[in-house]
């Protein structure tokens, strides 16, 4: 702390004294910073950052010189170009004496920062990437995720990486375990994540893992959470009105104690997508003698996927052992055909057909059952507005009567249902990554698209999700073997 209070002469409150001295004399790898609104989160990444810088962390010491040459550097990064500023902002004014202290009577102040030398304000560059230099040949870049994932930070080391925000990212997971640990190898840097939870992330859910993992101390990671009355600086009156301010208020506990809260229109619950995810399924399953299998597939034409999910049933909790996802547009229609025929066949034997439920809602999920072979037809459930015709019966040409109809809700109960009731194992990594392209709608995985769902779905990804729902529709009617083609209405 002498650093920081002396030669930067910035005060801390105990809630920054306790995550800086934790996470520096721990020197663990992943640390997660759940903080409450107004907890100082970006001031203490930007002193974290100017500390790091100083010291050039993970540069051998050995030769003066040679150290002083050795180019080092360290990233600031968020999702969006707004949320990178802040720390920019903060950096600048403590090394030029000019960032705003609050003193208990209310009065403002500035720092007095004793190293003003250090900081090479003259060579920043304020456009993106914007980058502060500094006198020890070390610099800082800070750089936005967003669609491009961390492919900006690709081939370089940095001795720190600081995520200001990084739960709002819409691809945490591959951002983190893609690329950002491995460019933290070379000189034994940390990662911090400092972001209150959002609700509306795609990335709740790993952050969420992230802050768990840090709770138990697991090797190599850290969390706290941050309280607003952490914070000192604050007049305690206008704290105490923040507080009477959110008393039953459903997100008291996130904007004041930094805690995680799920639920509002989200469908699914986390804790049972937490609890569904098994390692074990991540390079899937091949077919096992004896066992029986769910297939389900919804289709898709352009940018959206056509997914085709496949679920041992055998036991419970029932296991999706496979789960396939392409794009409509990166296929012919004869090649998406071809697949489908090439997944159905190596879970089939002579004695054994699966069921198949598929999604026809659309010209070219009609098109697709018309050009599947009759031994799928014959074990096939259409699920959507189109029905194949009915054959007639043997007293009049007349079609047979219809089942009764299956609704959209019923599909998505049979998967909340199968997940609460822990009867459900999903792969805890997606066989099938999303990759952002510029200019579409940005996808998500297979638990993105669980942890996001919403009953009003317009704007969402689904198609995983729906696929999966629809096998464990299927799987809930308790059908091993279709004889003939059967009608869903919807």
């Amino acid at each position: 702390m002498l650093f920081i209070n002396r030669l930067l002469g910035m005060p801390l409150h105990p809630g920054q004294i306790k995550y800086i001295e934790d996470t520096f004399r721990k020197k663990t790898k992943v640390n997660t910073l759940v903080p409450a609104n107004r907890w100082a989160k970006t001031t203490t990444l930007a002193l974290i950052q100017i500390h790091t810088n100083f010291y050039k962390f993970g540069v051998p010491e050995g030769n003066r010189q040679a150290w002083l040459r050795t180019l080092y550097r360290t990233a600031n990064v968020a999702p969006a170009s707004a949320l990178l500023e802040p720390v920019f902002h903060y950096i600048d004014q403590i090394l030029t004496s000019a960032f705003p202290i609050r003193l208990p009577d209310g009065r403002i102040i500035t720092n007095k920062c004793l190293i003003e030398w250090f900081y090479l304000a003259e060579k920043t560059v304020k456009s993106p990437p914007m980058r502060q230099y500094f006198a020890n040949n070390s610099y800082v870049e800070h750089r936005t995720l967003g669609l491009t994932g961390s492919d900006s930070l690709e081939g370089k080391p940095y001795g720190l990486i600081t995520y200001d925000e990084g739960g709002r990212s819409d691809h945490l997971e591959r951002e983190v375990n893609g690329t950002l640990l491995a460019r933290l190898f070379d000189w034994n840097g940390q990662l911090h994540i400092a972001s209150t939870p959002d609700q509306n992330s795609p990335s709740i859910l790993y952050h969420f893992e992230l802050y768990q993992k840090g709770l138990a101390e697991l090797p190599g990671y850290y969390t706290m959470e941050g309280q607003l009355k952490d914070n000192i600086f604050f007049p305690p009156e206008q704290i105490e009105d923040q507080y009477k301010l959110y008393e039953g208020n459903p997100l008291k506990d996130q904007v004041l104690y930094g805690k995680f809260v799920f639920g509002g229109d989200n469908l699914l619950n986390a804790e049972d997508i937490l609890a569904a995810k098994d390692s074990s399924l991540n390079d899937g399953e091949r077919f096992k003698e004896g066992h029986r299998y769910v297939i389900s597939t919804d289709t898709a034409i352009g940018a959206d996927e056509m997914v085709h999910s496949v679920i041992d049933v055998t036991d419970k909790p029932h296991r999706l052992v496979r789960q396939i996802a392409a794009k409509g547009n990166s296929k012919s229609p004869q090649r998406h055909l071809n697949d489908f025929i090439d997944l159905y066949d190596s879970y089939r034997t002579e004695e054994y057909s699966p069921p198949y439920i598929l999604e026809t809602w659309n010209g070219e999920s009609v098109r697709f059952y018309h050009d599947l072979p009759d031994y799928i037809k014959a074990n096939t459930k259409c699920y959507g507005t189109w029905q194949p015709m009915k054959p007639p019966t043997d007293n009049a040409n007349k079609e047979r009567p219809r089942n009764h109809s299956v609704k959209k809700a019923d599909v998505l109960l049979a998967l909340s249902k199968a997940l609460s009731a822990q009867e459900l194992k999903i792969p805890s990594i997606d066989p099938n990554p999303v990759m952002p392209v510029s200019g579409e709608r940005s996808g998500a995985d297979l638990v993105q698209q669980l942890t996001i769902y919403k009953e009003d779905d317009g704007n969402l990804p689904t198609d995983r999700l729906m696929s999966l729902a629809l096998a464990c529709w299927m799987a809930a009617q308790g059908i091993v073997v279709q004889k003939e083609v059967v009608f869903v209405d919807w």
